[in-house]
């Protein structure tokens, strides 16, 4: 609590409580949007309003600009009480508050507007615009999270445009959003001609028309179009420059960002690339190359699709019960796509519609449905599945729903096996957030919508596949169809062109290794068996709770064997277990098991035994957890003998490659028909009573806050952390020794 703040809600309350349309606020001494609303009603009240509002809006700034810029020389003195109040919840000293304009009160403005950029206009007066500054939320220091570059861009653009209508005082605090992108539209539409009563902030024809004829900027290239430009490019967090010259550095950062959003690189601030810097559809006429649609693909459609130069479609698992809207998948149609050259990514979503759709056990039912569907469609392990979110959500959303909801998604596929992965269809900050924090794969982006609030001022996620850009018609006469057409993201998942693929062989998968290793040494940069594991992982758990628990993935690598169209085999049969083995996770409990403490442990076997538990938490009702895990542990569900098998394979490639052997060497020497032994002999000294330690310890340990944090989000929905001295625990922990050591017997024999 601030003793300044306090005294400001007193007085506001005590002068203007008696005031109709004023509202009382509550006297806690923290600043916030209750003052600065009640101040905002107060000023209104000053200048004459009767209908007074929260808004500071153009009658407000009308009535202002009326009155007059409020200074020394200001006759009413509870305005001037306003301006301190206001000074004193953004940060700056008006000295006491008691409604005399002196020189401290001057000092403050002049420090919040050198702040806001606003330094060669400070002339011992609050001018309307700024007036309208200060009664806002908004910061002008540098906040945590924000970026120097673009605060300095927002300094620059208040300095420069503040004298055009439909401008007003940006926030200067790093931040990147809604308000940056809109101002930003403006600005370039000033500076290509338009006049106050043309500009209005959106991408229309007048502003595309304006940048295709001024925008283009390249090196060597100087003034206000580079500012906008670099501006614009500060959005994106790789890219930290705000300059006026158009340097070599800035167009290397250019073609970063042309290689991320899949432009052609040519460096420069051309209409393509402005326009992906300011509106989420990008530009709709680029090259797109995959599509989405609730239409049947016909042999006549598809062969309009394949014409007009698509290869990927998007169609739909299931009907939505209760509606007459018939999208999904019909049958015949999948051999129809794939005997005319088309790929498909399966879609689900029934509603998704609205925030009270999401939570956890929403998300879980959904992923069995889609799950089962998948399955009837014979569609191949390792397809990515996308869920919609499909609204206009907000983090508070996300929060409170949708992220639940997706937590629920991936532990209702874990507890069907892993068969699919699961990304996500939505705006773009939905997409970032789930990639963060809901073990999503892929992001499939509703670019299209653009005025939507993830959208604006957000860049992509970093695991965008597909990016949806338009709606348009393709086809005649039987081949007409309706689609969204959709960037895909080069070298990344083809999708499927098969159904009920056979398991690759050992021999098949060991022959595709060898490829892979040749492609890694030829590439030059790292550990080729690193890489190697990193590309194994890209198929299907190269999450983001993946990569910072067991190491980064070489993007660059993943787009190098792309280039070489190497066939990617999703599963072996092993020759012993006589499982199919999920190359992808694999490669990625290989490259935790290489991983120090229990990350070692969890990013290989332990995240699989977390997920066991968490399943068990949520569907074994009526049942011990000693009786769960004995029915399911390396036999079926969330940890199948699949699952398991890999993991411990992982953990014998892990060793060999700490010891200096290669990893195809490995994969050829090693003897599969002792692995249980050899792993419950290395990891864990043959001891069944430190395996069992060992599966308690993954459940529980807090020494490695990567691994505290990515099992939070794997028992979310489903238990809480367990403690150690849990009997159910202790329990659930014996059937791990047990079983494994029963595996170890069995070959032994």
């Amino acid at each position: 609590m601030s003793a300044e703040v306090l005294a400001v809600q007193r007085w506001v309350n005590a002068t203007y409580r008696t005031v109709t349309g004023y509202v009382v606020i509550t006297e806690d001494g923290i600043p916030g949007s209750q003052t600065v609303n009640a101040l905002t009603r107060a000023l209104q009240h000053e200048l004459g309003l009767t209908a007074l509002a929260d808004n500071f809006g153009p009658g407000t700034l009308t009535a202002l600009t009326a009155h007059g810029p409020v200074g020394a020389s200001e006759a009413n003195k509870n305005i001037v009480f306003i301006v301190q109040g206001g000074c004193i919840l953004k940060g700056y000293d008006p000295g006491t508050l008691d409604g005399v304009w002196g020189a401290r009160t001057t000092s403050a403005i002049a420090a919040m507007m050198t702040d806001a950029g606003l330094a060669a206009r400070v002339d011992g007066t609050l001018q309307p615009k700024v007036f309208k500054a200060l009664l806002s939320t908004d910061s002008y220091l540098l906040v945590a999270g924000g970026s120097a570059s673009v605060r300095a861009s927002q300094q620059w653009l208040n300095d420069r445009y503040l004298n055009r209508s439909a401008f007003y005082v940006l926030s200067c605090d790093g931040q990147r959003g809604r308000n940056m992108l809109t101002a930003l539209t403006f600005c370039l539409q000033y500076e290509a001609g338009l006049t106050d009563a043309q500009a209005n902030g959106n991408f229309g024809p007048l502003t595309q028309s304006g940048l295709k004829a001024n925008g283009l900027v390249q090196t060597g290239s100087t003034g206000p179009w580079v500012r906008l430009f670099s501006a614009a490019l500060s959005l994106y967090p790789s890219a930290q420059t705000f300059t006026d010259t158009f340097t070599a550095a800035l167009a290397t950062q250019v073609k970063a960002f042309q290689r991320f959003v899949a432009l052609a690189e040519t460096g420069s601030g051309d209409f393509a690339t402005w326009a992906s810097l300011l509106i989420s559809t990008g530009d709709q006429t680029r090259p797109a190359t995959a599509l989405d649609t609730i239409m049947e693909v016909t042999s006549a459609r598809a062969a309009a699709l394949k014409s007009a130069g698509y290869s990927l479609v998007g169609r739909y698992l299931t009907n939505v019960e209760g509606t007459s809207l018939d999208k999904k998948i019909k049958p015949g149609e999948l051999n129809t796509l794939f005997g005319n050259g088309l790929r498909l990514f399966p879609i689900f979503q029934t509603a998704n519609d609205s925030a009270g759709f999401f939570s956890f056990s929403q998300g879980y039912a959904d992923a069995l449905t889609a799950h089962d569907a998948a399955v009837g469609f014979g569609i191949d392990a390792g397809a990515t599945i996308y869920f919609a979110v499909d609204f206009d959500a907000t983090d508070a959303n996300v929060d409170q729903g949708i992220l639940p909801y997706f937590l629920g998604v991936a532990a209702g596929l874990r507890a069907k096996g892993s068969r699919y992965g699961h990304g996500n269809y939505g705006a773009r900050n939905i997409c970032s957030r789930l990639w963060r924090e809901a073990f999503t794969l892929r992001s499939f982006v509703s670019g299209i919508t653009s005025g939507w609030t993830g959208n604006m001022g957000y860049p992509l996620p970093d695991n965008w596949l597909l990016d949806q850009i338009a709606t348009v018609d393709v086809g005649s006469g039987d081949g007409a169809q309706n689609i969204d057409r959709c960037v895909l993201r080069p070298y990344g998942d083809v999708g499927e062109s098969a159904t009920n693929s056979p398991a690759a062989t050992f021999q098949e998968f060991l022959t595709w290794i060898d490829k892979l290793t040749e492609l890694a040494t030829a590439y030059g940069q790292g550990n080729a068996d690193t890489l190697v594991l990193q590309y194994l992982r890209a198929g299907r758990h190269d999450t983001w709770q993946a990569r910072q628990l067991n190491g980064a993935t070489d993007e660059g690598f993943l787009a190098y064997v792309g280039a070489r169209n190497v066939a990617r085999i999703r599963t072996f049969r092993d020759p012993v277990a006589g499982v199919e083995i999920d190359t992808s996770r694999f490669g990625d409990a290989t490259l935790g098991a290489l991983q120090p403490g229990v990350r070692a442990d969890f990013g290989g076997w332990g995240s699989d035994w977390v997920a066991l538990y968490g399943d068990f938490k949520l569907n074994a009702s009526g049942t011990s957890a000693a009786d769960y895990a004995s029915a399911k542990f390396a036999k079926s569900g969330a940890f199948s003998l699949a699952a398991f098998v890999a993991d411990v394979d992982a953990h014998h490639a892990a060793a060999a490659l700490r010891s200096g052997t290669r990893l195809a060497a490995h994969l050829r020497g090693t003897a599969p028909k002792s692995r249980f032994r050899r792993f419950f002999s290395t990891r864990f000294a043959s001891n069944a009573a430190t395996a069992a330690a060992a599966a308690r310890d993954v459940l529980t340990s807090t020494a490695d806050t990567a691994v505290t944090d990515a099992r939070t989000r794997l028992l979310r929905g489903q238990a809480s952390t367990p403690v150690p001295a849990n009997d159910e625990l202790t329990a659930f922990g014996k059937v791990f020794a047990d079983r494994l050591v029963a595996l170890a017997w069995a070959e032994a024999k």
